[in-house]
């Protein structure tokens, strides 16, 4: 199938007709030099996506895909990082971006439904005190887990929150063996996100379960949030 982008009275759309083939199998680097000519300038940041098809079970536990990446260019958006861990680590916290400490106070707001941050990273020792809050921290994706990397040991706190900072996500297959995830703004140069998603596919690669014989990587797809996908070869990965 051919897409085709025509000019109109939008000042943001390109002043010629832009075709590409739809089936074609590009260079992620070549996908994402085209997704700016193919795609609409927004009003708002539009995320560039990555969704890559396993060939896994997610239903079998030693299949279940997740864990982390940092993204060497970083994700576009501030991520605002609360931080549970002992008086001793505070400062070294701060120094390395933390935006909240966790007090008495945050655990108030947190009961009472404030909660002005995107992250929780908690100490081991520091759980308890969240627990008793998972109805709320849960369904908003905030609860502390050692998958997730956001429970961890204390000699590993400063350097997980200093990663959040830079540009940590958090991947999981879903129940169809997709792994969907946001790699970047379209404002990002095709360089940065060419790196955002090798690393992105670095970290999967990390990831495959010895079970799987064969292909790992069924189909990889990028797209705007609202922009027409594009297949990428995956070849080099496997």
């Amino acid at each position: 199938m051919f897409y085709a982008q025509k000019q109109a009275n939008d000042s943001d759309l390109p002043s010629k007709v832009q075709m590409f083939d739809a089936n074609k199998v590009m260079d992620p680097a070549d996908a994402f030099a085209r997704i700016e000519e193919i795609s609409k300038q927004r009003k708002f940041p539009e995320s560039i996506e990555a969704i890559v098809k396993l060939n896994v079970d997610p239903t079998k536990g030693d299949q279940m895909i997740r864990g982390t990446c940092v993204l060497p260019e970083g994700t576009g958006k501030e991520v605002k990082v609360c931080v549970f861990a002992d008086s001793e680590f505070h400062e070294q916290l701060k120094e390395v971006g933390a935006d909240f400490i966790g007090s008495d106070q945050i655990i108030t707001d947190i009961a009472n439904g404030v909660v002005p941050f995107d992250k929780i990273i908690c100490t081991q020792e520091h759980i308890q005190s969240l627990k008793k809050f998972a109805r709320v921290l849960g369904p908003k994706g905030l609860m502390p887990n050692a998958k997730s990397g956001t429970l961890v040991r204390q000699d590993e706190i400063v350097e997980q929150v200093r990663q959040a900072k830079q540009g940590l996500i958090e991947f999981r297959v879903s129940p169809e063996a997709f792994i969907m995830t946001k790699i970047g703004l379209r404002t990002f140069q095709t360089g940065q996100l060419a790196s955002n998603f090798d690393a992105l596919m670095l970290a999967l690669v990390a990831k495959k379960p010895e079970a799987v014989k064969g292909r790992y990587f069924l189909k990889g797809l990028v797209k705007t949030s609202m922009g027409p996908p594009l297949k990428v070869d995956l070849s080099k990965y496997v």
